[in-house]
């Protein structure tokens, strides 16, 4: 019965946690109107970047990420700095790339 109720008490700890990483991608998500994947084989890093460039020169604050020999984040202001990665690239960076544009007041991510 002990162990039963200890597995219940995880699996609930478990549900709430995934509920509150929920509601927070949702809120980071929410807080960026205008996002762009760019998928392919070739050229997404400079599609990335003229996408950017022109939603920039729009008026838009735009973060931009592009994954090449090592991945970039392209600021609002058209500044770059290294993105974090933590081991291999992972979809589970795009979590941090949205916390980043909500950090960054972006109203438009393209990556």
């Amino acid at each position: 019965m002990g162990t039963l109720l200890v597995t219940a008490a995880l699996f609930l700890f478990y549900l709430a946690a995934l509920a509150l990483e929920a509601e927070g991608v949702r809120r980071d998500r929410g807080s960026v109107p205008l996002r762009i994947g760019v998928t392919g084989t070739r050229g997404k890093s400079s599609v990335v970047r003229l996408i950017a460039a022109a939603l920039r020169g729009s008026g838009r604050r735009v973060l931009a990420k592009t994954t090449g020999s090592r991945p970039r984040l392209i600021l609002p202001d058209g500044s770059e700095r290294d993105f974090p990665r933590f081991g291999p690239p992972s979809i589970l960076e795009q979590k941090l790339l949205l916390r980043a544009a909500r950090a960054e007041g972006a109203d438009a991510l393209v990556a």
